[in-house]
């Protein structure tokens, strides 16, 4: 196999989900069976769903249902774990939300020679008609600065991890995925890693759609920010300190904003408390 290919579900059965939605339109399509490429749909729902791979044979599909709900992190290591034992060179991540195109496919599975330090390839990502990713990673306000140009990045961007390729020796050598960062900036964490271990990102010629629910408060529960909040304060505390004190600063700001402009003021409390505790 040379791609191993893993979907994160939460509480969506495998058929309804977008992304597999968007598999069957694209890969499926032509009847033909995927030899090289192994898919793990990793169900972190807390029921299991039904799914009958059989309907797809030929296309080495695997249903994994677990329902500790551990996050992405423990989703993405089990799939790095049989990218290894299958032998493949890349290990593609995708969450259940994001709208797939014959197109991305088109390029993904037909890479240019690429440079050898190259260890992610990245589409673009746009949410409600906002590029979000990828991003440089030398502003605590990427979304209003320049964006990155399609090829190889010398300057370390961050991508969303929902379409990224990763090479799995890449992986192998940063001992797979950090579990202190379970669900959110792992993305943050691991491109940081990519940069770490002089290695290099590349963009591809194709845009993807994906919803990012997080850009607005008021579809995040007070539970999901603390998560949020927690990770990245982690995130800047331990890997990206160049921005730390920065980054406290834009903490404050922020709690100023929430208090005025989110309806959940226990949002605005939370982030007051961490930027006491730090």
């Amino acid at each position: 196999m040379n791609i191993t290919m893993v979907v994160v579900l939460y509480n969506v059965n495998p058929e309804n989900c977008k992304t597999f939605h968007s598999l069957k339109q694209t890969l499926f399509s032509s009847h033909e069976p995927l030899k090289d490429i192994d898919i793990i749909l990793y169900d972190n729902s807390p029921d299991k769903h039904e799914f009958t791979p059989i309907e797809y044979e030929g296309n080495h599909i695997s249903y994994v249902h677990d329902p500790r709900n551990l996050g992405i992190a423990t989703a993405y290591n089990y799939a790095l774990a049989q990218a290894i034992a299958n032998g493949s060179k890349w290990l593609l991540l995708l969450d259940h939300d994001t709208e797939l195109t014959a197109d991305y496919f088109e390029k993904a599975l037909n890479l240019p020679d690429l440079p050898e330090k190259v260890a992610a390839v990245v589409p673009k990502i746009i949410s409600e008609n906002t590029m979000i990713s990828p991003v440089y990673t030398t502003s605590l306000r990427p979304l209003q600065g320049d964006r990155p140009k399609e090829g190889l990045q010398e300057q370390e961007v961050m991508a969303i991890n929902s379409g990224t390729l990763l090479k799995v020796d890449f992986l192998q050598s940063i001992k797979g995925f950090n579990s202190s960062f379970p669900l959110d900036y792992l993305d943050h964490w691991l491109f940081h890693q990519v940069y770490a271990q002089q290695r290099k990102v590349w963009i591809l010629p194709v845009t993807l759609e994906h919803e990012l629910s997080v850009m607005d408060y008021s579809r995040v529960s007070l539970k999901r920010y603390q998560s949020i909040l927690n990770s990245e304060i982690h995130f800047y505390q331990n890997y990206k300190q160049d921005l730390f004190q920065a980054y406290k600063k834009q903490l404050a700001k922020r709690f100023l904003k929430q208090l005025l402009l989110v309806k959940n003021k226990q949002i605005a409390l939370y982030t007051l408390r961490k930027f006491f505790s730090i």
